[in-house]
């Protein structure tokens, strides 16, 4: 687009005491949000948490039940809530920093400590599109660090012809119809809240008595196999989501796991007994069963409050990265899988869940019997613009 590199050269303005906010929305993967150029935001750096809440329309305080996010661009569940910020990288292992907000509609609080695989697709077509990097044949890299949890992921955009922008299609599970692939490699993804592939200590740990796999690949996840809590592990969606009993005790478990786990919120201290029950991120869990389809293993996502309509990516390289780890509830029930050996490897994962069925590539070898190294996980999303322009925040100065 011939205005596209104009659009980065915007800042923001009040007109007739209204405040014009540039931002371009999108989806990726299976997710939708707002990406946010960091120059635009710098100069209101302050009022950071104000803006974002105005643009997804979220409450300005507290809670706010039921809240339909009529004043602003959120679509209600927690897949469309997500805005990335994006800005130049002064780290040389990297291109560009992209920090990510969890939204939740009921909530003011906004959750910066994970990172989200799905949307991060959206990055390089944002990238690309503003010329902040330039297409290359057969395809464009780009190295993104995202500040939340410190992982690089490689991102490698299929661009067949030099110096156009024309991107081949995919198609994935979740999205109708083809759109422009992204394949993005997490590098070192081990350890993305507390610093250990097994934060626990352990492959099994207990709580009210179901067994359950601590691991931290990308995000921490509790998984557990869907028959220790009576079900069939093929349950939709919607009958997860309103079996309160269900969730109830869900979340019983992941406070315990998480405070074993000893996860921390962004600015580093460990997360209380309260901050886990309420949280929208973390951990999330993972209810594992027999593949049906085709696949290594069967799974229904939790994000953790409520049930996921398909599999998180960044989720799905945890599992798969599960399924090779020997002891693991997920290894005991993944089949058709070749063991990780001493020499690295790489490995497909299919997981099947209530979209279809995500694959994982993952990378990885065997050290010792307790010990393990994953240099990289990779998975396939696509990703599309929506629109981009300015979002008009009334009111906005009342507020300071």
């Amino acid at each position: 687009m011939s205005d596209s590199g104009d659009f980065l050269k915007q800042t923001a303005y009040t007109r007739n005491g209204v405040f014009h906010f540039p931002l371009t929305a999108m989806r990726g993967g299976t997710s939708t949000g707002v990406l946010i150029w960091g120059p635009h935001l710098a100069p209101y750096a302050q009022d950071r948490e104000v803006i974002i809440r105005k643009i997804m329309g979220v409450p300005d305080q507290g809670e706010l039940k039921g809240n339909r996010q009529i004043t602003g661009l959120g679509r209600g569940p927690a897949t469309s809530n997500k805005v990335f910020i994006i800005d130049r990288s002064d780290d040389p292992r990297a291109d560009f920093v992209s920090t990510f907000a969890q939204l939740a509609a009921d909530k003011s609080a906004i959750d910066w400590s994970v990172n989200c695989g799905n949307m991060s697709a959206a990055i390089p077509l944002f990238l690309l599109e503003y010329g902040l990097i330039n297409p290359e044949n057969p395809r464009t890299e780009v190295r993104i660090l995202n500040s939340n949890t410190g992982v690089i992921t490689d991102c490698r955009v299929p661009t067949p012809r030099e110096g156009v922008h024309e991107i081949s299609d995919t198609t994935i599970p979740g999205v109708n119809g083809a759109f422009p692939a992204v394949e993005l490699s997490l590098r070192n993804p081990s350890g993305s809240n507390t610093q250990m592939l097994l934060p626990t200590g352990a492959v099994r740990d207990v709580f009210d008595g179901i067994e359950a796999s601590c691991v931290d690949v990308a995000v921490p996840m509790v998984i557990m196999a869907a028959g220790a809590l009576g079900l069939t592990g093929q349950e939709s969606i919607a009958a997860l989501g309103a079996d309160a009993a269900l969730k109830e005790r869900l979340r019983s478990i992941w406070v315990q796991a998480g405070l074993k786990m000893k996860l921390k919120r962004k600015g580093g201290q460990f997360m209380t007994a309260a901050e886990l029950a309420a949280s929208e991120s973390l951990p999330k869990v993972c209810l594992i069963s027999t593949p049906t389809e085709g696949g290594h293993i069967s799974a229904r996502y939790f994000t953790p409050q409520e049930p996921h309509n398909s599999l998180a990516v960044t989720g799905g390289c945890c599992l798969a990265t599960a399924c090779l780890i020997p002891g693991t509830t997920a290894h005991a029930i993944a089949s058709g899988l070749a063991p990780l050996g001493a020499e690295a490897s790489e490995h497909l994962v299919a997981m099947e869940n209530p979209a279809g069925i995500l694959k994982a590539r993952v990378f990885g070898q065997r050290l010792s019997d307790t010990e393990f190294e994953f240099p990289w996980v990779a998975y396939e999303r696509s990703a599309q613009i929506f629109m981009n322009g300015f979002f008009r925040i009334h009111r906005y100065h009342d507020t300071h």
